[in-house]
């Protein structure tokens, strides 16, 4: 009997190593077939962001057709957008011919408030137009992360606002970041804060130990906690009239 335990003891031995490699080795292979299924994921993230990614078609059939399918659904969604976005940029540069004429026609009116009256309408479509257009481009900006001056992007934003937009800084402060979408967002505030506050001020800073941050505040009368979801959607206004001059 005492012999046997010897043996006994190596058995229990292999045994529980090959209940423990088998247990690796199938966690391994696992990982390895989940790994296509997390690629998904994160790339149905990434659609939802609006970013396009491309899936790799591997792993098992099923997971393959659903990469195919999600591919091309990207595709489609990237051709509709991009008809989209050609159809809008032609009406906006047919309509820009019918606004000079009514431009020159307003200057021939004789009476002055009528001629008034013509003339600010046909800004305010002009101005329509423009905020389209750029709207329009700002969906198909397209960025890599790269190192960029926010005092220096602040400053470039801040320029044609002259007088009325103004930088506080320490200093260049480089951060790596997306400089076109940044510039875009940041032009849009300045815009907004110099409409409706009088004026805009751009302070560059890093909050403690943070990421640096570019605040830009201004005089105006503020948003109520309500809107604050809603003014993200574009061409939000807050007044029921819609009016470009009114907040």
């Amino acid at each position: 009997i005492g012999s046997m335990w010897p043996i006994a003891s190596r058995a229990v031995t292999v045994t529980r190593a090959s209940a423990v490699a088998s247990m690796v080795i199938g966690l391994f292979l696992l990982h390895a077939l989940g790994k296509p299924l997390r690629e998904l994921t994160a790339a149905a993230k990434a659609l939802g962001h609006g970013r396009k990614v491309e899936v790799r078609e591997s792993g098992p059939r099923d997971l393959r057709n659903l990469a195919e399918a999600m591919n091309a659904m990207q595709a489609r969604i990237e051709r509709l957008l991009r008809d989209q976005a050609q159809s809008f940029e032609a009406i906006s540069h047919d309509l820009r011919t019918p606004l000079a004429r009514q431009k020159i026609a307003a200057d021939l009116v004789e009476d002055p408030e009528i001629g008034l009256i013509l003339r600010d309408s046909v800004m305010e479509m002009d101005d329509l137009l423009n905020s389209l257009q750029a709207f329009l481009r700002a969906q198909h900006v397209t960025a890599e992360a790269e190192e960029v001056d926010l005092t220096a992007l602040a400053h470039e934003v801040a320029s044609p606002f002259g007088e009325k937009a103004s930088v506080v800084s320490d200093g260049p402060l480089p951060a790596l970041t997306f400089r076109e979408p940044v510039r875009l967002a940041l032009a849009a505030l300045v815009e907004n804060a110099v409409q409706f506050g009088g004026r805009a001020t751009l302070t560059i800073s890093v909050p403690g130990k943070g990421s640096p941050q570019v605040l830009v505040e201004d005089q105006g009368p503020g948003i109520d906690a309500c809107h604050f979801e809603s003014i993200l959607d574009p061409f939000f206004r807050l007044d029921a009239a819609r009016a470009r001059d009114t907040r």
